[in-house]
C-alpha cells in the first residue's frame, strides 16, 4: 500500500490531507476485509456443499447395508423359529439336522455387512480451515454427525464383531460337516448370530437418524 507524505504550507491543508490519507487507508482496508470475508464465506459455502453430498450418499450406503443385514437376519431368526419349535416338540436331532441341511443351512452363514462411511468432505474442510468461518450451529451440526460416523466405524473395526464367538462358530459348521452336530448347539450359535445382527444393525440405525437429521432426510438419488 502507497500512501503520499503531505506537502501542505499550512496546518489547516496539512489537517486536510493527512485526513485524506487516513481516510483512503482506512477504505482500503475495509475493501480487503470484505474481500477476505467474501473469499472465507464462498469456502465455507462450497465446503457444506460437499459435505451434504456426502452424507447424502452416507444415507444410501447405510440404508443397503442395514436392508442386507436385517434381510440375513430374517432368515436366521426363521431358522431358530423352526428349530426352537422342532426342539420342543421332540423331534430327533436326526429329523432336526435334516432339515437343517436342506432347509435352513445357508442362514448359518455370517454375512454381517459394515458401510463405507465417507469422511474426506469434513477432513478437507477442516484442512483448509473453511469450517471456521461457518455459522456455529452450523459447524456443531457437522462435527457432531461425523464424530457419530467416527465412532461407528470404531465401533465395528474394533470390537462389535467380537460379541461373536467366530471358533465356536466356526466349529459348529465343522460338526455339520462331519454329522457330528446337535440341534441344541446349532440353536445356541444361530442366537449368538442373531445378537450380533441386532446390536449391529441398532447402531447402524441410530447413525442412519442422526445423518438423516443432518441431511433434511435425503439419501443420494444417484446410489
Amino acid at each position: 500500500m502507497h500512501a503520499e507524505v503531505p506537502k501542505s504550507s499550512t496546518w489547516k491543508e496539512f489537517s486536510s490531507e493527512y485526513l485524506m490519507i487516513v481516510i483512503s487507508i482506512l477504505t482500503a482496508l475495509a475493501l480487503e476485509h470484505a474481500v477476505q470475508t467474501l473469499h472465507h464465506r464462498h469456502l465455507a459455502h462450497e465446503a457444506a456443499e460437499r459435505m451434504d453430498a456426502e452424507l447424502r450418499a452416507n444415507v444410501t450406503e447405510v440404508g443397503k447395508v442395514l436392508a442386507h443385514n436385517e434381510q440375513r437376519l430374517d432368515e436366521l431368526e426363521t431358522m431358530r423359529t423352526a428349530l426352537r419349535a422342532g426342539i420342543r416338540k421332540g423331534m430327533t436331532d436326526a429329523e432336526l439336522m435334516q432339515r437343517l441341511e436342506h432347509e435352513w443351512r445357508s442362514a448359518l452363514d455370517l454375512s454381517l455387512q459394515s458401510p463405507t462411511l465417507h469422511r474426506e468432505a469434513w477432513e478437507a474442510a477442516v484442512a483448509n480451515q473453511a469450517v471456521t468461518w461457518m455459522p456455529r450451529a452450523q459447524l456443531e451440526r457437522y462435527a457432531t454427525v461425523y464424530g457419530a460416523m467416527r465412532d461407528q466405524i470404531a465401533l465395528f473395526n474394533g470390537g462389535m464383531i467380537s460379541f461373536m464367538d467366530g471358533p465356536r462358530l466356526r466349529d459348529a459348521m465343522s460338526n455339520i460337516e462331519m454329522g457330528e452336530a446337535h440341534p441344541q448347539d446349532i440353536y445356541r450359535t444361530a442366537s449368538q448370530m442373531a445378537a450380533t445382527y441386532s446390536a449391529f444393525d441398532g447402531n447402524l440405525k441410530s447413525l442412519k437418524r442422526q445423518l438423516e437429521q443432518a441431511t433434511g432426510g435425503q439419501g443420494d438419488s444417484g446410489h
